[in-house]
């Protein structure tokens, strides 16, 4: 029964561990959804950035065609090809601000894909750790039943052994008894000269179970058959006299040599027959010696009833105490199990608790910001991407940035000096010439504008929103240099963070620091 029980269990575990793998499958098979999904949207946007630049790239190289044709042109039609060159450039300037406008939102819907992807990709590996716990946990609680399903068979095998060894050793002591009692038929027909013993249906049918039971104990027809073997020893003192007689006695004093009560009443019948042939075996005598010897034998079968039955009350008693005992014995190994279970179970919590803390105070430790941190620092064993890391931002899940250890590349949107419009930029922060420079694009071709270490005097986030319609205000920050104030925006708020810390490294105008 116990092993069917942990069969089921098992099984049941076992199914529920192909349900959370299936769920796994699933998480993956999303992640993968999730990352051809971006992919597509990220390559979507890129093609009409693409189509838009090849647009302003006509538009610009029939510009340069006009203006060819000016200087080859005659007097009478410059005029004309002035004036359609006017509205080129006008018609190329509004392009070209379309098509940064359309740039930049490609580059935000970019970073704004990146960031759902990094949220929903980060809850789903949650999510898919927590089935493998679960998985691992249901794993070991199968293989725990698989190991307790084989100490039952082992259990089971010993019992068999044992019920085997028993049912041998009773059918030995079967044959051992009725080859006893084979030998005493073999006597009693001697004595009786060849008569046989007396049996009864009841007794043949009973004696197995006397046999089987191996308690000592007289059959239940014990009062006929020894009426029987009374009248047939009555019978032999008249013909043979007192010599056969005590010889016969003796006979059935040895027919349940096991018994003690019966041993005692043989005594009793013998002192009393004994007694009697002192007087000569008259018949008058006869009829009263009957008499008491059935009286005898009746008081004997009644005494053997009440010790059978004492005999079967302390038996049952004897098994109601083991029984009671034994389920005891199991409810206090059930209590220790589940006592044990509960401490493993606290232990392995408080560990994992222990773990938790420890890797929370590493974190904290790492992350820990020092002062120091928002000084300019012109060492020039100076690590820029080890100092990054170490004020706890992750480099490496921000695509916007190329950081190294003495460079930082990666595009920002400037506002302009004069003209308060939003261009795209390529800055590069480069501690080796001690400059912060931007291009018109990553080729670095064609430079825009340098600012140098000494110039730089504060770097702060634009709380007060005071950058002229910014396109994302909450992605604002501020470069002040000696004379201007730079406004620029971040692709991401981990990428604008970066930036900041960055630049403030080379913050060589900061006026304290100076002192």
């Amino acid at each position: 029964m116990e092993r069917a029980l942990l069969q089921g269990e098992r099984q049941a575990e076992l199914e529920q561990i192909e349900a959370e793998t299936e769920i796994i499958n699933q998480l993956q098979r999303k992640l993968c959804e999730l990352e051809s999904t971006i992919q597509r949207e990220k390559d979507k946007e890129k093609a009409n950035v693409e189509a838009e630049r090849e647009a302003l790239e006509r538009l610009q190289d029939e510009y340069n065609e006009l203006t060819n044709q000016l200087h080859n042109c005659p007097e009478s039609l410059r005029e004309q090809l002035q004036e359609q060159l006017k509205r080129e450039a006008e018609t190329i300037e509004a392009a070209t601000k379309q098509f940064e406008d359309l740039e930049f939102q490609q580059l935000e819907k970019e970073s704004s894909l990146e960031e759902e992807r990094e949220t929903i990709t980060q809850q789903l590996l949650q999510d898919r750790a927590q089935y493998h716990s679960s998985i691992t946990k249901r794993k070991e609680k199968v293989v725990a039943l698989e190991s307790q399903a084989s100490q039952l068979g082992i259990q089971a095998t010993q019992e068999c052994e044992r019920l085997a060894k028993d049912r041998s050793m009773t059918l030995q002591l079967l044959q051992k008894e009725k080859e006893r009692l084979a030998n005493l038929e073999r006597r009693y027909q001697s004595l009786t000269g060849g008569k046989t013993f007396p049996k009864s249906s009841n007794t043949i049918k009973e004696s197995p179970l006397m046999v089987a039971n191996s308690t000592g104990s007289l059959p239940r027809n014990l009062a006929a058959t020894l009426q029987d073997i009374e009248t047939k020893r009555q019978l032999a003192l008249q013909q043979k006299g007192n010599e056969k007689h005590s010889s016969l006695t003796a006979d059935i004093s040895a027919l349940f040599p096991y018994d003690t009560l019966s041993l005692e009443s043989s005594d009793s019948m013998d002192t009393s027959i004994s007694t009697g042939n002192n007087s000569a075996c008259s018949p008058d005598n006869m009829s009263s010696a009957s008499g008491m010897d059935a009286l005898k034998i009746e008081e004997m079968e009644k005494m053997l009833k009440e010790a059978q039955l004492e005999k079967a009350r302390l038996i049952e008693s004897r098994e109601r105490e083991t029984q009671t005992r034994k389920l005891m014995l199991e409810e206090e190994r059930r209590r220790r199990e589940e006592a044990e279970k509960r401490l493993q179970e606290e232990t392995i919590h408080r560990q994992q608790l222990i773990e938790k803390e420890v890797k929370m105070r590493a974190r904290n430790f790492s992350q820990a910001r020092p002062m120091t941190r928002y000084l300019p620092i012109r060492k020039e064993e100076f690590d820029l991407r080890s100092h990054i890391e170490s004020s706890g931002h992750s480099v490496d899940m921000c695509y916007h940035m190329i950081l190294t250890e003495k460079m930082c590349k990666g595009y920002l949107v400037k506002m302009g000096g004069k003209i308060k419009s939003w261009k795209k930029r390529w800055f590069v922060f480069d501690r080796l010439k001690r400059t912060f420079s931007y291009y018109a694009d990553k080729h670095e071709s064609k430079l825009k504008g340098v600012i140098y270490f000494q110039a730089i005097e504060e770097v702060y986030y634009d709380h007060l929103r005071s950058a002229t319609k910014s396109p994302n205000p909450s992605l604002t920050f501020c470069v002040k240099t000696h004379d201007r104030l730079y406004y620029m925006v971040a692709p991401s708020a981990e990428a604008m963070r970066i930036w900041m810390d960055v630049i403030v490294t080379g913050a060589e105008g900061y006026t304290q620091f100076m002192n």
